[in-house]
């Protein structure tokens, strides 16, 4: 063991020569980053996406959603605008890529993700907002007609995904508005007693559950229909719902309008409106 005495003299001598400097070293510790794995985004489907983004790291600059080709799709189309027509029309120059894998390369899509299909997407360069595009048609982008029962039919755009769920009722939807229908048959009620029926319910519904927004009235010669506009939440998620009351003599379509952007309510009421008897 050297002795405090030698270790003043080494010192001293070490720095008379000039050779070297001799350092008492702190411990150094790194500032912890904390990287986002967006392993926890919610189960969309698969995104269809140009290799420019994955294999040369060039950052999204536009994107859609189409209706999907089968359930683990999720109907994104993601592209950097650089792809020319040759690229494009290769199939090898794209591929299928979970969610988290596209949101490690570019976050600012996290938002625009969960937009519905039909939603289009673009925007300038890296740095710059994305804006939704109004002028882009999608292929699946009309409107069609569906038989409901031997007495209604909907008229609604073919985007939407059309399903019978569980309990029966009958689903359209596009992930951010959809259309939950449910039929009663009430025999030997005129559509006079059933409006007033239905329209003494929303007038005098709880209130506690959820605050009435607004109240609906479009009945016409042959169709009654009167509703109600209410908010609700789901998890972290809050949106817009109308439900609406349709009637004929003996029969009534019960229906529920969900959308998340309220811009989308003149969709809902055209929507509840093109609910008509044959």
């Amino acid at each position: 063991m050297i002795s405090v005495r030698s270790w003043v003299l080494i010192n001293n001598a070490v720095e008379r020569s000039a050779v070297c400097k001799i350092y008492i070293l702190m411990p150094f510790f790194k500032k912890k980053t904390t990287t986002k794995t967006f392993d926890d985004f919610p189960p969309i489907g698969g995104l269809m996406v140009s290799k420019m983004v994955v294999d040369k790291m060039i950052k999204p600059r536009f994107m859609y959603r189409e209706k999907r080709t089968r359930p683990e799709d999720s109907g994104w189309r993601i592209f950097t605008g650089q792809e020319t027509d040759d690229y494009l029309n290769d199939p090898g120059n794209s591929g299928i890529y979970n969610p988290s894998t596209i949101l490690t390369i570019d976050p600012s899509l996290e938002t625009i993700l969960l937009k519905g299909v039909g939603s289009v997407y673009e925007r300038a360069d890296d740095k710059s907002e994305w804006y939704k595009v109004t002028d882009y048609k999608l292929e699946d982008d009309f409107m069609v007609t569906h038989r409901l029962t031997e007495k209604w039919t909907i008229r609604i755009n073919n985007l939407f995904e059309r399903k019978i769920e569980e309990g029966g009722d009958l689903l359209y939807t596009t992930g951010d508005k959809s259309v939950r229908l449910t039929i009663w048959n009430d025999a030997d009620k005129s559509k006079e007693q059933l409006y007033q029926e239905h329209n003494n319910l929303i007038n005098n519904r709880d209130q506690t559950r959820a605050s009435t927004v607004d109240i609906f009235d479009f009945s016409d010669a042959t169709v009654f229909r009167t509703g109600y506009l209410i908010k609700e939440t789901g998890g972290s998620k809050s949106y817009d719902v109308i439900y609406g009351f349709s009637m004929i003599d003996n029969q009534v379509i019960q229906m529920a309008l969900y959308f998340d952007a309220p811009g989308d309510r003149g969709w809902a009421i055209e929507t509840w409106k093109d609910i008509r008897p044959v």
